[in-house]
């Protein structure tokens, strides 16, 4: 029995070029005394870390603060705008695999556990000596993210940093070693030990499909046999109970971006802010008759273009395809106008109906014959038409003209 070698590409995934992290002072904090008939306020003090501009700031609800309306009946009646004021941002979460596999959040966010008796709410001063000491780990979560072509992913590393400072807002405030965190691992120490993880296939997929299907290694990567259990062996954390081995796996999609930019320098730009500054569906050979083929040659044609301009396009074949499905469309809701006024001139006596007639009976097989190459039965063709399916089939088979019409 023979075993196929799987060669892995050889890559080193860049780390993000964080921006210093700056602290945003701390003059004054809000009442923690909530309004009457309002609950206790809990713990409405925060910190929030924006990942594109270092800025580490305090934040406090104001929740407790403000009248309930009466037609919030639950939590989920709160409006977005409200909620986003109250709590902005998104929570960091210590573990996955959600957290792990989505885009990294612009806005992180951990709450503090202050308003305890061992912790009272913070004042100002407070406030400001706690932001100077989770300032140098934000620095680290920050400087540790992978980035694959401007694309931000979690690392081992800027995930522990991330628990880390959830330790030290916890009522414990005490940050812990490495090996706490061991089933945190990344996915490039996997698949150097384990080759035999890494998909060839999945650099098949559009760059802009990518994330989408890196989610299935992050969230069951070593769960079963069938996910390559043997990696629990050597990567992982046993559970305090023995019961099993946690195991945490990022920067899968850093990863294989990584290989599928293939160093490429150029800028990402959406397809769709690249059509409306050059127009190119609309003037594009894309018809309603256009086959998959055809299409995908437009589309390798259209990134080369961009390429010449310098940009990456994302989406381009998306689009594509829809532009075509809406084409066929207009087409299918023109045949059965087209349908119609045959019906209305057969029966019109009017001088110039005969010339008229002859017009709209060629646009009408045009389009029959249109939606014959989309795949769409002769049943639904001559009902849509409005001609005996027998004369649809005839078209098809190239037997006959299509003729006749339904009464």
């Amino acid at each position: 029995m023979t075993h196929q070698v799987i060669t892995v590409p050889k890559i080193e995934v860049a780390r993000y070029a964080a921006p210093r992290v700056t602290i945003t002072p701390v003059t004054d904090v809000i009442s923690a005394e909530p309004i009457p008939g309002r609950p206790k306020p809990g713990h409405y003090q925060g910190v929030l870390l924006n990942i594109r501009t270092g800025e580490l700031q305090f934040h406090e609800s104001t929740a407790h603060l403000e009248p309930w309306n009466k037609a919030w009946t639950a939590i989920n009646d709160v409006p977005h705008q409200v909620w986003s004021r109250w709590n902005p941002g998104a929570l960091f979460q210590s573990t996955g695999p959600h957290q792990w596999f989505e885009p990294v959040p612009e806005l992180l966010s951990w709450t503090i556990d202050s308003g305890i008796p061992e912790w009272p709410y913070l004042n100002a001063a407070a406030a400001n000596a706690l932001l100077e000491e989770v300032a140098p780990v934000s620095q680290e979560l920050l400087g540790s993210l992978f980035d694959g072509g401007g694309d931000l992913d979690w690392s081992a590393q800027s995930a522990r940093a991330g628990r880390n400072m959830k330790r030290l807002f916890s009522r414990s405030r005490k940050a812990a070693g490495s090996e706490t965190d061991a089933d945190l691992v990344d996915f490039f120490e996997i698949v150097a030990r384990f080759p035999q993880v890494y998909q060839p296939e999945m650099l098949c997929r559009p760059l802009d499909k990518l994330a989408e299907e890196c989610e299935w290694p992050t969230r069951y990567l070593g769960v079963n046999e069938d996910w390559h259990g043997e990696i629990r062996s050597e990567f992982g954390k046993p559970y305090s109970d023995g019961s099993g081995i946690g195991l945490q796996v990022l920067g899968v999609r850093s990863w294989y971006r990584t290989i599928l930019m293939n160093g490429d320098p150029r800028p990402l730009k959406e397809f769709e802010v690249w059509d409306g500054e050059h127009d190119r569906l609309t003037g594009s050979r894309i018809t309603s008759t256009s086959t998959d083929t055809q299409v995908d040659a437009w589309v390798e044609n259209e990134e080369e273009n961009a390429a010449r301009h310098g940009w990456r396009l994302l989406n381009v074949q998306e689009a594509a395809y829809q532009y075509r499905e809406q084409l066929r469309s207009r087409d299918w809701d023109r045949l059965a106008v087209v349908g119609a006024d045959i019906a209305a001139l057969e029966e019109d006596t009017v001088p110039h109906a005969e010339k008229q007639l002859e017009t709209r009976c060629a646009e009408r097989t045009q389009l029959v014959a249109a939606a014959i190459s989309w795949g769409c039965s002769d049943s639904e063709v001559a009902i849509r038409a409005r001609v005996p399916r027998l004369a649809v089939r005839q078209l098809r088979e190239g037997t006959g003209p299509l003729t006749g019409q339904l009464k």
